[in-house]
């Protein structure tokens, strides 16, 4: 029997171009609900984010109907099923997307792609952005004043618990696979993971 996947939180949080604070707030509410663990994953291989380089279909982005937004990094999160079997299905949430919520894992169409695959724990603990990926130089002989290439989310900067950095995204959206944040997969074994 199919395990049916938790809906989108109500109060989920979206701002455009900010997908890995998006992320971090949706992981989190799910945190907060116990039942979910009862059936999936809290562990290493569960609520999981995706970093990767690629070009997504049906974003709400798209300048066009049809057309791919290319994202120089991309974050969604990820449902794996506790007992995880070739019958169960994992589910993604990506909050970009102009689809309906979740979405089955079917991403077999990149193979050329990285996926950086970081358990949700080590994400809620570990991640911090303090936005400065996404200032904009500010003009010759002005003040030094936060100037966004996008409107900034209304709450202050994401920082975990037990993250000794004020910014820290860089590491997880690396595809170098030596670091502590997490294993980064080709599209063969990122689809053996997620099934």
């Amino acid at each position: 029997m199919p395990l049916t996947p938790p809906e989108l939180p109500q109060d989920a949080a979206y701002t455009p171009y900010w997908c890995e604070e998006n992320v971090y707030l949706l992981i989190q509410s799910f945190s907060r609900n116990p039942s979910l663990s009862e059936i999936w994953e809290r562990k290493p291989t569960s609520r999981t984010i995706l970093f990767f380089q690629v070009a997504l279909w049906n974003q709400k982005l798209s300048k066009e109907p049809g057309q791919p937004v290319i994202w120089d990094y991309h974050v969604v999160a990820v449902l794996r099923p506790r007992k995880f079997s070739s019958n169960l299905h994992s589910w993604v949430y990506d909050l970009d997307t102009r689809l309906d919520l979740p979405v089955n894992w079917n991403i077999n169409d990149h193979e050329n792609s990285l996926f950086r695959v970081v358990s949700a724990r080590v994400y809620l603990d570990r991640f911090a952005s303090d936005r400065s990926h996404m200032l904009a130089e500010n003009p010759p002989g002005t003040l030094p004043n936060p100037n966004y290439l996008q409107p900034a989310p209304p709450y202050p900067p994401l920082r975990g618990p037990l993250c000794m950095s004020t910014h820290n995204l860089m590491n997880f959206v690396s595809m170098l696979s030596f670091n502590d944040y997490g294993d980064v997969f080709d599209i063969k074994g990122v689809s053996g993971f997620f099934g």
